[in-house]
Order: C-alpha cells, then sequence, then structure tokens
C-alpha cells in the first residue's frame, strides 16, 4: 500500500529510538495500520501507522489524528466531482518577507481546461494595516479567447489545526487579469499558534470548481459595462489639522475600495481654487488600468458641520481610467464660508472630511 501524507504529527523513529515532530509529506511504502500500543496511544479515532521511507529506508511508527488531514474529503462527495486543489508550498518565507512588499508567482497549472497561477502579495497595506494576499492569475496569455468565467476557491492551509483561511468566489478572468484576495494579517500569519507558517513553512492553495470560455457573449459589442453585485459604500474619513495655514494641495492616506486604492486631495485656498475649498477623489493605482478599461464609480465627498450636523456633501458618478484618475470640485465651498464659526466645518483650525465610494463596475471597450 502506498500514499501520501499532509500530517502534523508526532513521529517515533524506530531504529533510532528518538522522538521527532515534523511535517511529513513524502512517499511511504509498506504501510500498516495497528491497534493502540502503549509508547505511543491516540484516540478511538486515532490510527497507528507502520512506515517505511522508500527514498532513505528508514522505518517509523507514526500516530496519526484524522483532523490534521489538510484537504479533508467532504461527506457525501465523490472526488470525481470536482478538480483537486492545487498546492503551492514556500519554504522559508521570511527571505521573501525581509524583501518587504513584492509579487511572487507559483508555476502554471492546469484546471478546467485552462492555465492558471497563483499571485503572492507578500505584503499586502490597506488601511494601515499589513496582510498577506493570495490571488488567482489567469494564465491563458496566447489564447484567442476574449474572457473565462471562473468559479473557485483560495486557501491558506493552518497546517497545525486544519482551520484554513478560505475565500470562494466567482471572477471574470482577461488575460493575465487577477480575482478577488484572500488575505490574512500578517501578525496572525506569523504568529506561532495560527499554524499558517510552520518552520518558517507556508501552503497556499486554489481548486478550480468550474471555468468556462465566455467569447461567445461578446461578439458584436464594441463596449461592455459589467456590474458588480456588492454595492457597500466604503466610508473614509481625514480628520485634517492646520488647514488654514497649508499653502498647498493637502493628501490623505490610501484607502482601499471595490478592489481599487483611493486618497483624497484638498485644496485650502490654494492658487488652483483660489477664495475657495477644493475636493478630489484621485484612483491612486489608475496607471494600472489598461487603456480599454475604466471604473465606474459613484462616490460623494463631504465636509462635516461640527457643530449643528449641517453637512456639506456633494454626489457624483465617473468613469474613472488610466487617462481620468481624479474627479472632484474645484469649488466644493467658498473659503468664506469654511471660515464661518457658525458654519461649524472649522474647530480649531480642524476639519474632517469624508469620502463614500462605491465601485459600480468595470467599462472595457472591445
Amino acid at each position: 500500500m502506498k500514499g501520501e501524507g499532509w500530517w502534523n504529527i508526532n513521529v517515533e523513529c524506530v531504529r533510532a529510538r528518538e522522538e521527532h515532530a515534523f511535517p511529513c509529506g513524502g512517499r511511504w511504502d509498506d504501510i500498516t495500520s495497528h491497534g493502540d500500543e502503549d509508547d505511543l496511544r491516540g484516540g478511538e479515532d486515532d490510527l497507528l501507522l507502520h512506515l517505511r521511507d522508500v527514498t532513505w529506508g528508514y522505518e517509523q511508527k507514526v500516530m496519526a489524528s484524522p483532523k490534521y488531514v489538510i484537504n479533508p474529503k467532504e461527506e457525501g462527495e465523490e472526488a470525481s466531482e470536482r478538480t483537486d486543489p492545487f498546492r503551492w508550498m514556500i519554504d522559508g518565507f521570511s527571505t521573501i518577507a525581509n524583501r518587504g512588499a513584492d509579487m511572487y508567482y507559483s508555476r502554471s497549472f492546469t484546471a478546467c481546461g485552462f492555465n492558471w497561477k497563483l499571485q503572492l502579495a507578500s505584503v499586502l497595506e490597506e488601511d494601515g494595516e499589513k496582510y498577506v494576499g493570495l490571488y488567482l492569475l489567469n494564465d491563458d496569455a496566447d489564447s484567442k479567447i476574449s474572457e473565462i468565467k471562473a468559479i473557485y476557491k483560495l486557501f491558506i492551509y493552518d497546517q497545525l489545526h486544519a482551520e484554513h483561511i478560505q475565500k470562494e468566489g466567482e471572477n471574470y478572468f482577461h488575460s493575465k487579469s487577477h480575482g478577488f484576495c484572500c488575505k490574512v494579517a500578517l501578525n496572525k500569519f506569523n504568529s506561532l499558534k495560527s499554524g499558517l507558517l510552520v518552520n518558517d513553512r507556508c501552503v497556499f492553495g486554489a481548486q478550480i470548481m468550474e471555468a468556462f470560455a465566455c467569447k461567445s457573449d461578446k461578439e458584436g459589442i464594441h463596449e461592455s459595462l459589467s456590474l458588480n453585485k456588492d454595492l457597500t459604500p466604503r466610508i473614509y474619513s481625514w480628520v485634517i489639522k492646520d488647514v488654514s495655514k497649508s499653502k498647498d494641495k493637502l493628501i490623505s492616506g490610501a484607502f482601499e475600495a471595490g478592489g481599487y486604492n483611493w486618497c483624497i486631495w484638498l485644496y485650502p485656498n490654494v492658487a488652483t481654487s483660489k477664495d475657495c475649498l477644493g475636493v478630489f477623489l484621485i484612483m491612486d493605482n489608475a496607471a494600472s488600468l489598461s487603456s480599454k478599461t475604466s471604473v465606474y464609480v459613484d462616490f460623494s465627498l463631504c465636509l462635516l458641520d461640527l457643530h449643528n450636523a449641517n453637512h456639506r456633501k456633494l454626489t457624483v458618478k465617473h468613469l474613472f481610467s488610466s487617462k481620468s484618475a481624479s474627479w472632484g470640485f474645484t469649488k466644493f465651498l467658498s473659503w468664506k464660508e469654511v471660515q464661518d464659526p457658525s458654519r461649524g466645518f472649522l474647530l480649531d483650525d480642524t476639519c474632517i472630511v469624508e469620502a463614500s465610494v462605491v465601485v459600480l463596475g468595470v467599462d472595457t471597450i472591445h
């Protein structure tokens, strides 16, 4: 009998009679289950396995519990019903983590008739927090298929408790495009208790449940607007001090909304917005968009009234693109009104600007 294991278990080396604890995922011959023994006693569901390593010739007795299996078969599910998960192990993760924010890619793998890769963001920063992020990337670079729809899962494996981090959904992929992000906070990922990084080793994965070409849907179409189902607004508040002392535009921190990065530019009575307050929403990563792609956004910019809650709020829709990365209002409010104490916009020369951003969808020229 032969098998492969993804276990994190205690192993007694029969030859050396030494105790070890390490993950073993090698190839084994002569796997024989035994009953309980005094020196390796487990629970009622545990198995005592007698293994012989075919590479090195070592014999080992292993007490294995089913809860440590990384990918247990779901109850009632036939193995042939879905594509097996692709697993990507990185040994020595600290080497790439020490290099800071960067992207890393797995080899190409085939699932449901298409080619894919995993893309790892070793340090992903959003709203001042750091994450490890995993993406699925379509790798059919030379394909004539204009678009692929895929339903899939992404995994960040817990090697100790099998409480894996996973995200499931669907995306439309163009050549070399990626879908949603499965992420985990960097401090949790590095925690010894999480099981996500064990002995500087981590395991990521993807499982493609369904994928099919959508080229026929767009024949004769010159432009298409793909609308999002989740229209939950992203609210970002920016507290700005010493507003009246500024001689140039002020730039907020970056924030994420709808899968894109944004910031606010404020012009407090400067040359470009003389006698007025100018406020703009900026797409930080617009330069990465294809020249044929625009992002359709419904957003509002609001200057809070800190006394009476009589806020100044303007709302607009705009197609952001690599050629149009900013939109807003040069004359959002007169500077005289901003400084009027009765209006409550400035308190101790501090104001609060709030942005509400909803990414409605993506517009594509074919």
